[in-house]
């Protein structure tokens, strides 16, 4: 049994209140379940919020909801994952952003397919390999579609030697910054779709998303970068609504906060 992680809190720098917006009558973090539930490879969610008091909304509609979840550390998302993952014995770890409310359950079973059909501590979509460097990348896929995944093992060692604020804040940055002690790999489409920016970090992003919906019927089961692809070609001036911001501005910022906090 699969259980993907989705980690989910109120105090956004960027756009507070976020994942609880709402999107065709329905909260973001609505959104991201259902379409991640419509992996074939994924049987279950757990929302991992925070303790926060300003938490207690997602913990409330969780429950009315019968979405399992877990409260862990508000700014140490990297423990938050490794304490909820511990807890329930989750091995593989999947994480995925309440961000994405059109996150593509096809995307999720390819990254989960080459994870579990090989013997790698790490797969995602989110980096790649120049001049034998593993970077941040898009790997042309639309920004907001990012899948990680990685062994309990390799996640326990990084919670342990992880020290920086950005290698906390993202759960996976160790891993993918220290391929000598851990076999990463990753998947790339060949067409470009990155100026596509599908996450929510900012009003645009909301509103963007919220146009994507509108387009579709609320019975369609579930949107694809495809359906997304499609509507963008015919609407292409819909991408100046929010393609101003760089895919990995949220990474540089905690960069930009790096300290040793262990």
């Amino acid at each position: 049994m699969l259980t993907a992680i989705i980690q989910a809190r109120m105090n956004s720098s960027r756009l507070p209140g976020k994942v609880m917006m709402k999107i065709n009558g329905k909260p973001m973090l609505y959104h991201v379940i259902k379409q991640t539930l419509y992996s074939k490879k994924i049987d279950n969610v757990i929302v991992a919020t925070t303790n926060s008091k300003n938490d207690k909304i997602i913990v409330n509609y969780c429950r009315e909801h019968n979405h399992d979840y877990f409260c862990g550390s508000t700014n140490d998302v990297l423990d938050r994952y490794y304490q909820c993952a511990k807890k329930f014995n989750y091995d593989p770890v999947i994480r995925i952003s309440a961000d994405s409310p059109l996150i593509d359950p096809q995307i999720i079973d390819r990254v989960l397919q080459k994870f579990l059909n090989n013997s790698y501590d790490y797969v995602s979509n989110n980096i790649e390999k120049i001049k034998n460097k593993w970077v941040d990348s898009t790997c042309n896929f639309p920004i907001g579609t990012v899948i990680e995944v990685s062994t309990f093992n390799a996640l326990k060692s990084a919670w342990k030697k992880s020290k920086l604020y950005s290698e906390r804040e993202h759960v996976f940055p160790y891993i993918q910054t220290h391929p000598e002690l851990f076999t990463v790999s990753n998947i790339k489409i060949r067409k470009n779709l990155s100026h596509i920016r599908i996450t929510v970090d900012k009003k645009n992003d909301l509103k963007f998303v919220r146009k994507i919906f509108t387009n579709f019927s609320n019975n369609k089961q579930k949107i694809t970068i495809a359906d997304i692809e499609k509507l963008v070609n015919l609407q292409p001036e819909i991408i100046k609504i929010n393609n101003n911001t760089a895919f990995d501005e949220g990474h540089k910022k905690s960069i930009s906060h790096n300290k040793k906090i262990h």
